[in-house]
């Protein structure tokens, strides 16, 4: 693969928005430096390129510069790169998040499409076994039709610090977007969900929800297979480990407690059941599948063994960190942001997150993102104290009053929210997480109120 010099000033590009244009030019890609070929050289006769000036060319050649930009697929200078011996070929940045990047990208051929997920790892092999035990998850829950898979993984080192490692876990590619994607075209658009299919692709999150909480060690929704792939990639992840002990200099690595994967099936026997909890529930971590209508439970990287048993302060403490890392706060349950000792933190923390989730899906936004902006209060306040409400209540209280019995769907009027649906983000939200329903109990409640609902005219089953 080609690397050729990058210029002096591309380290300033993250500081100096008005040098990116020059990115274009010469094919570099900031987060592929070892990925890029001359777009320059390809493009302009040598030395024209150089000659560009912000302060020449004006505001419509800048205009055209950052149209090129965004158009660096189209040019022979694209950034690509090779996974496990397959080369790809870098379109577009879907999405990023603390050290990690997604990226639309196609394989040689040219006929499939993928997203990317690349991990930094700048904190040598700690942070690789981490990424690693990602991936072990996404094998463990493969395959399930609203379970995200992954088709390839890799680790590449970096040429410039050879202590920093970058993992790449080749993920499908859903045109669709996610569900917070639909959320926001329906608030430019002033619409709204039907809520029978709303409701249907609800269940469907349940239900990648119920294979992590009811988890059998070999019976597995890939069986033997996929037992065999997560292990694997395990004993990747421990080498990882190892080495990171010895950089450390110490006699054994003792992995944190929320990092084990299939780790902690050890001891159980076949059969029976090692619950998982995923622990970063929210719109943007549902796909949507090409046809529609199934959603794709995704971004793994928060899975954690459940129950955990909070036997000490410190690990009290540990549990409400990485809770601060990986859980997205207005969709965090209220036992994550405080975790009290002799308690124990369960699959409950799902629920929660699903109640959430189905609240922005019906008003635009997290019941309690939107009950901190309107009152102006703390948001975890408002989490702890349960305090949120459906925009037509007159008041927090109301959230807890059912107006209508679940049984009885009434015709819903325009921008709406029916009694049924309303009753199910309820029991979502109970802030004690003993008087939630468990993943069952919420599937056969979500069940009752589809079949209870009018039909969405133009929307199938």
């Amino acid at each position: 693969m080609l690397v050729q010099h990058v210029p002096d000033w591309v380290p300033q590009a993250v500081r100096q928005p008005d040098i990116r244009p020059k990115l274009a030019l010469s094919g570099y890609h900031p987060d592929f430096p070892d990925h890029h070929s001359s777009f320059r050289d390809a493009s302009y006769p040598d030395g024209v390129a150089s000659r560009f000036s912000m302060s020449s060319l004006g505001s419509y050649f800048l205009d055209l510069l950052y149209s090129l930009t965004n158009c660096m697929s189209c040019f022979p200078g694209t950034p690509q790169l090779k996974i496990n011996g397959r080369s790809f070929k870098i379109l577009r940045l879907l999405g990023e998040g603390g050290f990690s990047y997604v990226y639309l990208v196609q394989d040689g051929s040219g006929a499939n499409l993928y997203a990317l997920k690349k991990i930094r790892c700048p904190f040598g092999q700690e942070s690789v076994s981490q990424a690693l035990k990602e991936v072990e998850a996404y094998s463990l829950f493969s395959p399930h039709p609203n379970i995200i898979h992954c088709i390839d993984h890799s680790i590449a080192s970096d040429k410039s610090d050879p202590g920093a490692k970058t993992v790449y876990i080749l993920l499908p590619y859903y045109r669709r977007g996610n569900l917070q994607d639909m959320i926001n075209a329906n608030l430019v658009n002033h619409t709204n969900f039907p809520e029978r299919r709303l409701m249907i692709l609800f269940l469907g999150v349940c239900k990648a929800l119920k294979a992590m909480h009811q988890y059998k060690v070999k019976g597995a929704p890939g069986g033997a297979a996929s037992q065999a792939k997560a292990k694997r990639v395990r004993q990747q992840a421990a080498r990882a480990d190892a080495d990171a002990a010895d950089e450390a200099g110490d006699e054994a690595a003792e992995p944190l407690m929320d990092d084990e994967v299939t780790a902690a099936q050890d001891g159980v026997a076949p059969g029976q059941q090692r619950a998982y909890a995923h622990r970063d529930i929210k719109p943007g971590n549902i796909m949507i599948a090409d046809d529609g209508k199934t959603p794709i439970l995704m971004d793994l990287g928060s899975l954690a063994p459940s129950p955990i048993q909070i036997t000490s302060r410190s690990l009290a403490l540990q549990v409400q960190d990485t809770a601060a890392e990986h859980s997205t706060m207005p969709y965090r349950a209220p036992e994550l942001f405080d975790v009290k000792t002799d308690t124990a933190i369960d699959t409950k923390v799902d629920i929660w997150s699903l109640g959430c989730t189905l609240y922005a899906c019906l008003v635009g936004k997290s019941p309690f993102e939107a009950r901190s902006e309107e009152t102006g209060g703390s948001l975890s306040l408002c989490v702890l104290g349960g305090d949120w409400r459906f925009p037509d209540e007159s008041s927090a209280q109301d959230h807890g009053r059912q107006k209508q019995p679940v049984g009885s769907a009434v015709a819903r009027e325009e921008g709406s929210i029916s009694d049924p649906v309303k009753e199910v983000v309820r029991k979502c939200l109970r802030v004690e997480p003993s008087e939630r329903p468990d993943v069952d109990e919420l599937i056969q409640i979500v069940e009752d109120v589809i079949a209870e609902l009018p039909g969405d005219d133009g929307v199938d089953d």
